[in-house]
């Protein structure tokens, strides 16, 4: 087998041996948790259930029911039972019915909360089916709703008979369970991952003649593609990383600041609904048996359920270096029982202004809690009313935040790392096929010619290539006809030093550039031998015009020619020498064109473009070929100049213009391609045809 293939293949199964049964073993463990959990609310449900008096129950049968013994019974029974197993999700029985259109719903009852709902409509579930036909107890499985993800049991309030009446529901939010399954899940990708990256880097290592460890390092180290692929993967975890913990704190901070508002504003709000004059009864009394104490407490319960809190809340008094509860929103009182008095809690005592605190923490947990004061008439403080949010709430919510982001960051790695392999196999082979021809043609083998269907570096340096060979090749015959090609003044300048540096230098020269304009519908008609005779003429012409004003020829490109004036030898009047040569070339042309046009040969319009600045000059290339040029944004200035300049036209700069001894037309600020800003650009217009 290839080993390429071998190792995808032994990769394959390293990733899948770990994964699957992680998954299954993930979703087994979440399974077992949801079973238990179920088990114990659907427990829950029916010791409820066994509290409640049928009869009693069946009393309820609308929202003015509320405030009748019956209901209050009912929801105390409930209250206990949530109370002494720790729920803190509302309990209510639901009765069956009927929607308007005929469809089975369920109604609710009773039930914990604060403000009651009797008679409001509620899903039928298909649990809750098998407890009101048979009376059997049911759970449900975790589901989503509007609220959140749940767990929930139910247990069947029976009378003495054995109809069943109504249902307990117990629920319990499991977006810790969602949580852990998705924490759960994304451990084991990042293990299959890694199983299956050890898995396929198995069979080279193991088969390896010098040794596990010098082929690994020979994997590491000696190929390429392995090496950008690497560095790839570590730059994008890297950078995943240092967001992904960036993201973690803004989010908690955030999360923090919206609770610690939140609860100050319910503590402030909350302190001003006490009855003040029942709660200092209560004070007074230690009872929590009166019918003060109960005032406050639904006042509590009120405040609670408005701000949506699930910890308890409740009044404090001030007792020397500690507190002592007043009233609280639980169903079993603890009247005058002590509590520590937190800093800020004893600010407020101290100045009435509300304060808050946290996260802090206690033998209960981590806190962020809210105090506000409980002022009598006379403008005193005598209590505060205390609001909590547990901390571990807010993590959980924070968790999934984390999770949902790391499995999104995961995909984006995953995609990241099979793009950086994709790249790095990209770039790695052609270089590879670019070495071995580089050794062949070092042998002299100069037939040797690489693809070059790919347009990027890889692709410029592959058609490279090809053109060294076709070079090589050709270099015996056509050494005399194309050697190495220099100006005049730079073969003076070699001659004068005896030496000739590859280093470039800064210079101030300017650039001149010519055009034909129209050239292709010019030559469209006119066969090879024409063209090349059409362009021997013309570059003889300009060509000549540009050396007697001491220009120095860089190239032709098609039609077009690139000269600068003022390098290798410095020209203190450089630009008045460019000016002086693109005259003459139109000045030349005009007379040649008036020739053409005498024989019935259409004229040869020209453009031309100058600019100033500083460039890079020197010689590119090898001590075997080299090639004298400019490098520098006037070069590329002059180009644009060139191609904005119509027939017969001259386009300079103000700093070619300052010198002229002529008059131009000012063209003002023009936008100019590759120049960040306008460029004033003056004219000089000389006759096509003389």
């Amino acid at each position: 087998m290839d080993p390429k293939k071998r190792s995808w293949t032994w990769g394959l199964i390293g990733f899948c041996a770990i994964l699957i049964p992680a998954l299954i073993y993930t979703q087994l463990s979440t399974r077992w948790q949801i079973i238990a959990e179920s088990g114990r609310l659907e427990a829950v449900a029916a010791e409820a259930a066994a509290e409640l008096d049928a009869a009693t129950h069946e009393r309820i049968q609308g929202p003015r029911d509320a405030i009748t013994p019956a209901f209050q019974r009912q929801r105390r029974k409930l209250l206990e039972v949530a109370e002494r197993h720790g729920i803190q999700s509302p309990l209510y029985t639901l009765r069956p019915g009927v929607s308007d259109s005929g469809a089975p719903i369920t109604t609710f009852v009773v039930m914990t909360n604060p403000t009651p709902y009797i008679g409001h409509a509620y899903a039928l579930r298909d649990e809750m089916r098998p407890v009101f036909e048979r009376g059997e107890r049911a759970a449900t499985g975790l589901y989503q709703d509007d609220h959140g993800a749940w767990l929930s049991g139910y247990a069947p309030v029976k009378t003495e008979s054995g109809q069943v009446v109504a249902l307990v529901s117990v629920d319990r939010p499991a977006q810790d369970i969602a949580a852990a399954r998705h924490q759960r899940r994304l451990i084991a990708l990042l293990a299959a991952l890694l199983a299956g990256s050890l898995a396929a880097a198995l069979p080279a290592l193991t088969q390896a003649r010098a040794g596990p460890v010098r082929a690994l390092r020979r994997l590491l180290v000696g190929r390429l593609s392995v090496r950008i692929g690497l560095a790839s993967s570590v730059a994008v975890v890297v950078a995943a990383l240092a967001i992904g913990v960036q993201d973690h704190r803004m989010m908690r901070d955030d999360l923090l600041e919206q609770v610690r508002g939140r609860l100050t504003t319910t503590a402030a709000l909350g302190a001003m609904q006490i009855d003040v004059e029942a709660h200092e009864e209560v004070a007074a009394s230690g009872a929590a048996d009166t019918e003060a104490f109960e005032r406050v407490r639904d006042q509590l319960r009120l405040i609670r359920e408005g701000a949506r809190l699930t910890s308890p809340i409740y009044t404090l008094r001030r007792d020397g270096d500690l507190t002592r509860f007043v009233v609280m929103s639980n169903e079993m009182p603890f009247v005058g029982d002590t509590n520590e008095l937190r800093p800020e809690a004893a600010k407020v005592f101290a100045t009435g202004t509300p304060g808050m605190e946290g996260p802090y923490s206690d033998a209960h947990g981590q806190w962020v809690s809210a105090w506000a004061p409980i002022v009598d008439a006379d403008g005193e403080v005598v209590a505060v009313l205390q609001v909590d949010q547990d901390v571990q709430s807010i993590m959980a919510t924070l968790k999934d935040h984390v999770l949902e982001a790391g499995l999104a960051g995961l995909m984006g790695v995953l995609l990241a790392l099979g793009a950086a392999g994709w790249l790095a196999n990209g770039v790695a082979r052609p270089i590879q096929e670019v070495a071995e021809a580089t050794l062949r043609i070092e042998e002299g083998d100069y037939t040797i010619r690489l693809p070059e269907t790919r347009e990027d570096e890889v692709g410029a340096l592959a058609r490279s290539i090809n053109r060294m060979t076709r070079g090589l090749a050709e270099r015996e015959q056509l050494r005399d006809m194309f050697g190495k090609y220099m100006a005049a003044q730079v073969v003076r300048q070699l001659l004068e030093s005896g030496e000739l540096s590859l280093e470039g230098e800064l210079r101030e020269v300017t650039v001149l550039l010519s055009d034909i304009r129209g050239y292709t519908a010019l030559t469209e008609e006119l066969g090879a031998q024409e063209v090349v005779a059409l362009l021997n003429e013309y570059f003889a012409i300009v060509v000549d015009a540009a050396v007697q004003c001491e220009g120095v020829i860089d190239k032709f490109m098609g039609d077009a020619m690139l000269c600068w004036f003022g390098a290798p030898v410095p020209q203190a009047d450089h630009r008045e020498k460019a000016l002086e040569a693109a005259r003459a070339m139109m000045d030349r042309l005009g007379a040649w064109n008036a020739g053409r046009v005498a024989r019935g040969l259409p004229a040869v319009a020209t453009g031309i473009g100058l600019a100033t600045g500083c460039v890079v000059v020197g010689n590119i290339g090898s001590p075997q070929r080299l090639e004298y040029t400019a490098i520098g944004d006037a070069v590329n200035l002059a180009s644009r100049l060139c191609s904005k300049a119509g027939a017969g036209e001259i386009l300079v700069t103000s700093t070619i213009r300052d010198v002229a001894s002529v008059v131009m037309e000012d063209l003002g600020a023009l936008s100019v391609k590759g120049v960040k800003e306008p460029v004033v650009v003056h004219r000089l217009t000389v006759p096509v045809v003389a």
